[in-house]
């Protein structure tokens, strides 16, 4: 993820995220997981801008969101310290001994409760921003660190390529080469809380160590990233799995019908990303894809996105 100076303001796309492979290995003792996944930015993205000053002339720092947001994204989280953009720009702020300054106004795409992580790229995207804004200049170690400490995903986005992420998400091993995927992204109308699905997996206390009762699930991660890099995409998507899929679809009934619905279309594989509810299906091509695309905005299940992942 990077800024562009437009003028006197910044800007900053925040794109969102799929995960091809999700395993939640064990619970751990601080309350989180301890997951093993495979992340990918795709092209879908919110817009972050900022600019020196109010209309109003005024230098203080505001955040806001733009009218231009999708209609369908109702339940915003507030333009307040509770939003994780705020935070980031507070968090980044305190590190860097500044005071924060200026206007950041939101433009949304991202669905919200869906598990595309637009919230943690949107503060991602904050901590670029300001970082080049404010003349800051921390490097992208410095930045990561306080990443960290916003969310699990928010660290994936500030590395801007698909990546292994381990911990409860924090440690990121970029993936190079990575072939280009065509997608198509159903967001259903109900969300899925991220705490109710965790919550509700009931997963055993980590040990610190592999789970016994699934001994091959990193192998199975190795074979999937050996596939990706071979370009074999059919290959890989037999590896694609989400531990949270069953879970999540007790929460919400749409997921199922989702999977019903992707299953008919012939696409190479199709599951939930993180907790969801957003479901998604790797296509063969792009055609295929605006083609399944279509069928199903016709049926009515949600906000339809036909796009790739980012190389």
């Amino acid at each position: 993820m990077y800024a562009r100076r437009i003028g006197d303001a910044w800007e900053a796309l925040a794109p969102a995220k799929l995960n091809l492979y999700l395993d939640v290995l064990g619970r751990r003792a601080d309350g989180f997981h301890e997951l093993e996944t495979l992340l990918a930015p795709i092209r879908l993205y919110d817009r972050l801008v900022w600019r020196p000053h109010r209309n109003d002339g005024s230098t203080d720092f505001a955040f806001s969101y733009d009218p231009a947001s999708a209609a369908a994204l109702v339940d915003l989280a507030p333009a307040n310290e509770r939003n994780l953009v705020w935070r980031a720009v507070d968090l980044l702020a305190t590190t860097a001994g500044c005071a924060p300054r200026g206007s950041f106004v939101l433009t949304k795409r991202i669905p919200v409760q869906a598990g595309l992580g637009g919230g943690s790229s949107d503060a991602a995207a904050a901590l670029v921003l300001a970082n080049s804004a404010w003349e800051i200049d921390y490097p992208l170690t410095k930045l990561s660190e306080i990443a960290a400490q916003l969310g699990s995903d928010v660290p994936f986005f500030l590395a801007g390529q698909t990546a292994v992420c381990r911990g409860r998400g924090e440690r990121v091993e970029p993936i190079p080469a990575m072939p280009r995927l065509n997608v198509v992204v159903v967001a259903p109308r109900e969300g899925v809380s991220t705490a109710d699905a965790f919550g509700q997996l009931n997963a055993p206390a980590w040990t610190g160590s592999e789970s016994a009762s699934q001994p091959g699930e990193s192998r199975r991660l190795a074979r999937l990233l050996e596939s990706l890099r071979r370009g074999s995409v059919a290959a890989a998507t037999q590896g694609m799995t989400n531990s949270l899929q069953v879970v999540a679809a007790q929460l919400c009934p749409a997921i199922e019908r989702l999977g019903t619905a992707f299953a008919a279309l012939g696409c190479c594989a199709h599951q939930l990303t993180g907790s969801g509810s957003a479901y998604f299906g790797v296509m063969r091509t792009a055609c295929q894809a605006r083609r399944a695309a279509a069928i199903l905005a016709a049926s009515n299940f949600g906000t339809v996105f036909t796009t790739a992942t980012c190389r």
